[in-house]
């Protein structure tokens, strides 16, 4: 059994009990398009898992396990599909289906980056889904500031970007200016002159302000 296998059973039963009831084998069987006899063999490994109650004839539901590995998985799929569009313009239909390929994948350090990159957006269409993106402790989110807001000589680490323009987006990224980068202000009179490794760039106001820095007090 593939992990992404596993995971597609758990986003069914999770899609079917969102009403509060248990998800019948012959539903659960329809929905992903396989036999009901392959559902029971399914529900049996997931059961001793302990990621599903199930019992035969009376249906199944996620336990608590399962439902905070569906809701970490849809929220995966969220944060992948939100990059495709946002990031690299895709359309939403083609977006979700690379997300739906791609989320059973990534990683959650890769997870934590995209969202970064996206401005930690809000959870998906289930309001309580589990957010992957809490790769920032809370200390490091009362010091981050905007690139426009920091003088020279001040230091950190980029923690995400954040822009209505995907263009801005775009070529800040081609300028390796990606989460996890540090980097120095050098200058700052209506452009900015950054360090970032071994390159020193010079960026104008609107794109210094869709840089958001985890600011060095040290």
């Amino acid at each position: 059994m593939t992990t992404g296998n596993r995971e597609d059973y758990l986003l069914a039963i999770l899609k079917l009990t969102e009403d509060g009831n248990v998800a019948k084998t012959t539903e659960l069987a329809t929905f992903m398009g396989v036999s009901p006899a392959s559902v029971s063999e399914m529900l049996k490994i997931l059961s001793k898992d302990g990621l599903v109650e199930y019992a035969k004839y009376r249906g199944v539901k996620l336990t608590e396990e399962g439902l905070t590995q569906a809701r970490l998985t849809r929220k995966r799929h969220h944060v992948v599909e939100r990059f495709f569009t946002d990031i690299l313009e895709m359309d939403h239909q083609q977006a979700h289906e690379e997300a739906s390929r791609i989320e059973h994948s990534i990683s959650d350090a890769s997870a934590v980056r995209m969202c970064n990159m996206l401005g930690n957006p809000p959870d998906c269409d289930c309001q309580c889904c589990v957010d992957p993106c809490k790769g920032v402790s809370a200390q490091q989110v009362n010091i981050t500031s905007l690139l426009s807001d920091m003088h020279p000589g001040d230091m950190g680490t980029i923690s995400h970007l954040r822009s209505n323009d995907a263009s801005v987006l775009k070529k800040l990224l081609s300028m390796g200016l990606v989460p996890g980068r540090k980097l120095s202000v050098e200058s700052n009179d209506g452009t900015w002159v950054i360090t970032v490794g071994d390159q020193t760039l010079a960026i104008d106001s609107d794109s210094a302000s869709s840089v958001y820095i985890d600011v060095c007090t040290a």
